[in-house]
């Protein structure tokens, strides 16, 4: 006879014991902003490259569309963050995804009324919002009760 019964999960141990698989959805969110993220570091080394190399003429070339790339390169930096946070279970990585979302659904809201959808990228925002949402994915991100960091 075992002296010790297993271990059963409690409501406590349930979320770290979940912790450890990571659905596929959840995968291929992470995979898609991984790539959207070094797509941006690619194309921010390119530019540099080409300071470096011509720096007059790329200047010339590209300043009217200068302060256009901006906000897409704090975009693609903040997608990078948010992928990481999104890796390592962090609730910050899951709050900071539903803001990259709300952004990108108000840009396509206003996409759609200016007479230029994009159809496709309206739903995967709205397909990764209702899918991060799902009870079995946000409580992977739950912070940890008090009683568990200081047990």
């Amino acid at each position: 006879m075992n002296a010790n019964p297993p271990i059963q999960p409690t409501k406590m141990t349930a979320p770290l014991l979940r912790r450890r698989k990571r659905p596929f959805g959840l995968y291929m969110i992470l995979f898609l902003l991984t790539a959207q993220g070094l797509l941006g570091v690619f194309l921010a080394l390119f530019v540099i490259f080409g300071l470096a190399i011509a720096p007059g003429e790329l200047l010339d070339a590209a300043a009217p569309a200068f302060a256009e790339s901006v906000v897409p390169a704090l975009l693609m930096l903040a997608t990078l963050v948010v992928a990481v946070g999104l890796w390592r279970y962090k609730s910050w990585g899951w709050y900071g995804m539903m803001m990259l979302l709300a952004f990108w659904t108000a840009n396509d809201a206003i996409s759609y009324f200016t007479g230029t959808p994009d159809y496709v990228s309206m739903f995967l925002n709205v397909a990764m919002a209702f899918y991060l949402n799902q009870r079995e994915v946000s409580d992977l991100f739950a912070q940890p009760a008090l009683a568990e960091v200081s047990g």
